[in-house]
């Protein structure tokens, strides 16, 4: 008798086990972020009988990236890719691999308006026809950290962070004397081109930058770029800044270990910056130059996306759009903007935000808001979206150390670095023009 009780029992929940499909997510999350995205995927699934997405953790953005591509060729791709911001162009080109959001979106979701969306990451995941071509997720972009107790002990006011980089080299040499280094950065080509060129309204290139057409070409090679690349020549023989190499961990060791005063880096790391740190970490905007422009334009962004997989069913593709009107709800929106210091992807995630009184007490988080959304992006504000980004970034990187080590002149570095770039996109567009 118990055992017939046992099969009746496990007969009455074996549909609802049946009708689960499982929608497989790849993402780069490491740490508390994958924490708190598993938490958000964790609410929605627990309202989604039918469907259950799964998040699978595939590396870091290039091996995330390069797997998910790979998996799609060979047969088993996942229905969700994340898909980090250099490899956009590329992936969008290659349209037999996925769905555009908007298609997916307008198809299941009636009710969707893709200019919910910020113009700035809207503008970027949509392809030349503005057509919304992956959800964006996590975007982020740079602000400058600061550490209050050098500011005392350098005579600095600690509340009081530089706001042009004729202060910061005023400051900093007030640090060198207290025994700090002045400052350092994360990412140094898109900190000292890409968001310097955004944030000037200079031109990085042709085509808008790239967004118009795959005929973009690199011209980031001009004066108001150039004399910013010497001005880091100077000050890295003066110990005003401390080169750390080309990515996240060597800059942010030397910040929160007290040996750079500023650290210019995405908004998002101030949580794990304030875990390792001992002393009090003050924020501020992206200094600029005044002799380039009268005021601040807009900063370009970085992070990723999701893209929808080709090859599968109805059904999923409907649990797909469900799953995104969730990510991209105000509520949902703002918790993961809140926890993160990842900007919020909608106006309406801001401004509730905003209404509860958030900011007051996490200033860095809207200090990177601003910097995106205050003016209206130009054609040259909004950042560059360029084919074979990933090597290119790598050759920027390559040409600022020759400058910094001498081996060449800021402009000679810039302008080898703008040939060789086009070479590439000369080769990306050949490979992708005819599509």
């Amino acid at each position: 008798m118990k055992n017939a009780l046992l099969v009746s029992v496990l007969f009455l929940f074996l549909p609802l086990c049946i009708r689960a499909q499982e929608i497989y997510l790849w993402h780069a999350f490491e740490g508390f972020l994958e924490e708190k995205f598993l938490e958000i995927v964790a609410d929605f699934n627990h309202h989604l009988e039918t469907h259950q997405v799964i998040p699978v953790y595939k590396g870091n953005y290039k091996q995330t990236y390069e797997e998910g591509v790979r998996s799609f060729d060979e047969g088993h791709p996942p229905h969700l890719l994340q898909v980090y911001e250099v490899a956009t162009l590329s992936m969008m080109l290659d349209f037999n691999r996925y769905v555009p959001v908007e298609t997916i979106m307008k198809d299941y979701y009636h009710n969707f308006d893709p200019y919910v969306y910020i113009d700035i990451v809207r503008h970027f995941y949509s392809n030349f026809e503005e057509e919304l071509l992956s959800l964006p997720w996590n975007a982020s972009t740079g602000i400058l950290f600061y550490n209050k107790e050098a500011f005392r002990q350098a005579g600095l006011d600690p509340e009081r962070p530089p706001r042009t980089w004729l202060e910061l080299e005023e400051m900093g040499e007030k640090l060198i004397a207290a025994g700090y280094q002045g400052f350092t950065t994360a990412w140094p080509a898109a900190y000292h081109l890409e968001h310097l060129s955004s944030w000037h309204d200079i031109p990085f290139g042709t085509e808008e930058n790239g967004f118009k057409s795959l005929s973009g070409r690199l011209i980031f090679d001009q004066e108001g770029q150039t004399f910013h690349w010497q001005k880091l020549v100077e000050w890295q023989q003066s110990g005003l800044f401390s080169y750390s190499g080309r990515y996240t961990a060597e800059p942010e060791q030397k910040f929160t270990d007290g040996q750079c005063a500023i650290l210019l880096q995405g908004a998002n790391r101030l949580p794990l910056l304030n875990r390792a740190a001992d002393f009090e970490i003050g924020v501020g905007f992206m200094p600029y130059w005044p002799h380039l422009a009268e005021s601040t334009h807009n900063l370009n962004i970085g992070g990723a996306s999701f893209w929808v997989m080709q090859g599968f069913s109805e059904s999923e593709y409907r649990a797909i759009a469900q799953f995104f009107e969730y990510l991209s709800s105000p509520a949902v929106q703002a918790n993961w903007h809140q926890a993160t210091g990842y900007l919020p992807i909608t106006d309406a995630a801001y401004y509730l935000t905003k209404k509860r009184g958030f900011y007051q007490d996490h200033p860095a988080h809207e200090i990177a808001v601003l910097e995106v959304m205050e003016k209206t992006p130009t054609s040259y504000s909004r950042g560059a979206r360029f084919g074979n980004y990933v090597e290119i970034r790598d050759l920027i990187t390559d040409y600022l150390e020759k400058a910094l080590a001498g081996e060449l002149t800021s402009e000679d570095a810039l302008h080898q670095a703008a040939n060789e770039g086009n070479q590439l996109l000369e080769e990306f567009e050949q490979n992708y023009g005819s599509n």
